[in-house]
């Protein structure tokens, strides 16, 4: 059995847990940029907020609401106290999120508990009482399975979904025990809309609609040929995990990331220089971290969300692999004259490395001067030394000055 973990609202709860007078308050924790809400009190998601919305759609819904921007350290060092507590009980851990784990409960000292039900009331209690956050517990056959029940019963909840054709397992007695639920995966999968299953968003809830699958039961049972030109091999394997099949396994170890991405929301503006600005900003973090990997990228892609919250997207294969700025920067730029329009407002701008694989040795293409390349090498690892030694804000592009900030002093720029 596989228990899923799962911090309620997690970034508000947050905020409250650091200023105990917002307690009870609808709280919008915002983004940076502080345009779009990245995660509400249930004050004000009982008003209809909800994540990713924008904040001025938001406050339509709930007047008076507190906004403020997230907390990451906060919400950091209460991710870690919770994952504390999960690794003292259980040996098998694998941390999905910031707010996010999952609990391969057979490895659980003794095995795996006889009344599941209290074994997650109890540990609900111990980081309620330890971490001052509450958790909403899923337990079933499958992380998907697993997952989907976290979110039933919210907050606070623990839901339960066991196979079909065994025997439920003894859940009685504990003075803790509250409003949990205990459902077979029939039952359960009956009751839950399709779009409660992750990785089906608004754009495949439609296709899932158009065949006729209204509900995560009807999906599961799905003609596979249908499921698959739907959604790609990786359709069979979500069925299979829906009707209780172990696909994937609690991953103790954390393997190396396929992309990298980062974007940033902020408030409408037609400044050109300043949206470039925070593309270059998220060039050189991406950059870091896929380096600290020892991976190099075959793609770029740069993606831009006007004033309306449509987006656009353009992306660049690249000649060969790829781990430098200046190598990368080139095509980057090339995404970003394709996307942006003269007199356009915009509201978000992300940049993504794809198509990562181990660096290995430096193969050079046959319209690239190799001593080019090489002076691409020297120039990207000297400034990995000063980012490294004095911080990721201590060197810049020139055109990335437009962020600059005056309490963080750069120790020069690079054009």
């Amino acid at each position: 059995m596989i228990a899923h973990i799962d911090a309620d609202a997690f970034f508000a709860s947050a905020l409250q847990r650091k200023r105990p007078d917002l307690i009870g308050k609808p709280i919008l924790a915002l983004g940076m940029g502080g345009g779009c809400v990245i995660a509400a009190s249930y004050e004000a998601k009982a008003k209809g907020v909800k994540t990713g919305m924008r904040l001025s759609e938001a406050r339509k819904l709930c007047r008076g609401a507190v906004a403020l921007p997230s907390d990451f350290d906060e919400a950091l060092l209460a991710s870690r106290q919770i994952e504390q507590i999960l690794k003292n009980r259980c040996p098998v851990i694998e941390r999905y999120s910031v707010d996010e784990w999952f609990l391969d409960l057979k490895s659980l000292p003794g095995g795996l508990p006889d009344n599941l039900k209290y074994w997650a009331l109890e540990l609900q209690e111990t980081v309620k009482r330890s971490v001052n956050l509450t958790v909403s517990i899923g337990i079933g056959t499958s992380k998907l399975l697993a997952k989907m029940a976290s979110e039933y019963i919210k907050p606070e909840g623990v839901t339960i979904v066991w196979p079909n054709k065994n025997p439920s397992p003894s859940q009685s007695g504990g003075a803790l025990q509250e409003r949990p639920s205990l459902l077979t995966v029939d039952v359960f999968l009956h009751d839950r809309p399709a779009a409660a299953i992750p990785g089906i968003g608004k754009r495949r809830d439609l296709h899932s609609a158009a065949q006729g699958w209204k509900t995560a039961y009807d999906i599961a049972m799905a003609d596979k040929e249908k499921v698959q030109k739907l959604f790609g091999r990786p359709g069979l394997a979500m069925q299979r995990e829906l009707l209780g099949e172990m696909v994937e396994k609690v991953a103790t170890e954390v393997a190396p990331p396929k992309s990298i991405s980062r974007t940033r929301s902020f408030l409408p503006t037609r400044d050109r220089e300043m949206v470039y600005a925070h593309l270059l900003h998220h060039l050189t973090y991406t950059m870091l971290k896929m380096r600290r990997e020892g991976l190099a990228c075959s793609v770029v892609s740069v993606w831009l969300r006007d004033a309306s919250y449509t987006f656009d997207q353009k992306e660049s294969k690249l000649p060969q692999l790829m781990d430098t700025e200046e190598q990368v920067l080139p095509y980057v730029h090339q995404c970003f004259e394709r996307l942006y329009e003269q007199g356009s407002s915009y509201t978000q701008i992300g940049l993504g490395l794809y198509g990562l694989n181990p660096k290995g040795g430096t193969q050079y293409s046959l319209f690239e001067d190799p001593e080019h390349a090489q002076e691409a090498e020297h120039i990207q690892e000297a400034m990995d030394d000063l980012h490294k030694k004095f911080g990721r804000e201590s060197l810049k592009r020139g055109s990335a000055m437009a962020l600059s900030s005056a309490k963080k002093p750069h120790l020069g720029m690079i054009e």
